[in-house]
């Protein structure tokens, strides 16, 4: 009975560890395309306001290649203003993730 009752407990420790190890994988790789997001729309901001277009790359990081696609909305959501969306894409074991950010520049120099 108390041989049963540990492999049981057993069993529960295990999927309670296999599950831990998943989401900190997930969380590392989630963390990291936040950060290729982020760096991403700071190089948009670097460029003159004229030069902000959409664009598309590929960054491999710690073996796990990561799509950023940005998109540029120009006049929107009022003339002289431009909605920029990032989006990173990549894949994991458990399926395919995606995170977007948004920004609004202005042309100041009207």
């Amino acid at each position: 009975m108390a041989l049963a009752l540990f492999g049981v407990a057993a069993a529960a420790v295990g999927d309670l560890l296999s599950h831990h190890i998943r989401m900190q994988g997930t969380n590392g790789t989630t963390t990291t395309a936040i950060s290729l997001a982020e760096e991403e729309l700071e190089d948009i901001r670097a460029l003159d306001y004229a030069d902000i277009t959409s664009r598309w790359a590929v960054q491999v990081v710690g073996g796990i290649s990561y799509g950023l696609q940005t998109n540029v909305a120009a006049d929107w959501p009022e003339a002289n203003m431009k909605t920029i969306q990032t989006t990173v894409t990549w894949s994991e074991p458990s399926g395919a993730k995606e995170y977007a950010l948004y920004a609004i520049y202005t042309d100041v120099t009207h």
